[in-house]
């Protein structure tokens, strides 16, 4: 069983990836269009989640609302989608007072915000990312127009080789729960495999394709995005516990849903865009 499982997540990556990584390559249009599809399915998935403890969640207002976030961070500016987020905010609370019960107003209204800022704001950072200007740095480190691309690969690997140093770790050696509350199956071990392998990968980049990091800088972002991984990953954990299902979705062989698969992006991606503007702009964010 456990070799079918890792079988299906090494097929479903050998597919995922070299999409994932020409679309990055490509960037412009094509990446943010995609970026805005991945937060319409990921509220989509998250709306389930809601309703399989009973909650509504407004699928008209959250899916097209968390692409719309998401397509305002290359069409205009974090300004931009949070103006589009106020005003899904507050068409939320109005929606809320036709069609939700008062027992459930609350939490209802609620969690369609939280559809909209879970997948269309966090998911929005890597627009960002794929915009993010090549003059920050020192020309000769850095190609005219790759700046943005080498970004967006380097959080890509980095959050990558931490959910494999997390997995393969944690299946070797893990003993001690890292939060048995929230999920059972992590263990401290698997996250210090996790972060080393991280760490490692920042280095590896900075090898290759990303000759614009630092020694220090390497160490700080492997670490950084590392736990940010986990931390996403356990947030994503603790969602799927309080509303009783075991994966976001099954679109993903092997893997669940898209929540599932990139629930550490969600919170890596806008932490490694603030460390891009302190370190390599040194424009406050």
């Amino acid at each position: 069983m456990a070799f079918s499982k890792l079988a299906k997540r090494v097929g479903a990556g050998a597919v995922l990836i070299p999409i994932v990584l020409f679309i990055t390559y490509r960037g412009g249009l094509l990446f943010a269009a995609f970026v805005a599809l991945l937060a319409g399915l990921g509220s989509s998935e998250f709306a389930n989640m809601a309703s399989a403890r009973g909650f509504r969640v407004s699928r008209f207002l959250v899916i097209p609302g968390s692409a719309l976030i998401a397509l305002a961070f290359y069409f205009g500016s974090i300004g931009t989608a949070a103006i589009i987020l106020t005003v899904i905010v507050l068409m939320g609370l109005m929606e809320g007072l036709a069609r939700a019960d008062i027992e459930k107003y609350v939490l209802s209204a609620s969690l369609s915000i939280a559809a909209v800022t879970y997948t269309g704001w966090l998911l929005g950072f890597f627009i960002l990312l794929r915009e993010f200007p090549a003059h920050a740095l020192d020309p000769g480190l850095v190609a005219a127009g790759d700046m943005g691309r080498s970004l967006v690969f380097l959080v890509l690997i980095l959050a990558w080789s931490n959910d494999s140093g997390a997995y393969f770790v944690g299946s070797a050696i893990g003993r001690r729960k890292l939060m048995a509350r929230v999920s059972p199956s992590k263990t401290v071990e698997g996250a210090l495999g996790g972060l080393t392998a991280c760490v490692i990968a920042a280095f590896i980049s900075r090898a290759t394709f990303a000759p614009f990091l630092a020694a220090w800088q390497a160490v700080v972002v492997g670490v950084l995005v590392g736990a940010a991984c986990v931390v996403g990953d356990l947030a994503e954990s603790m969602l799927k516990r309080s509303t009783g299902v075991k994966d976001s979705s099954n679109l993903i062989p092997g893997h669940g849903g898209l929540l599932d698969r990139f629930d550490s992006l969600l919170f890596a991606g806008p932490v490694f865009y603030l460390f891009a503007r302190l370190v390599f702009s040194g424009v406050q964010p």
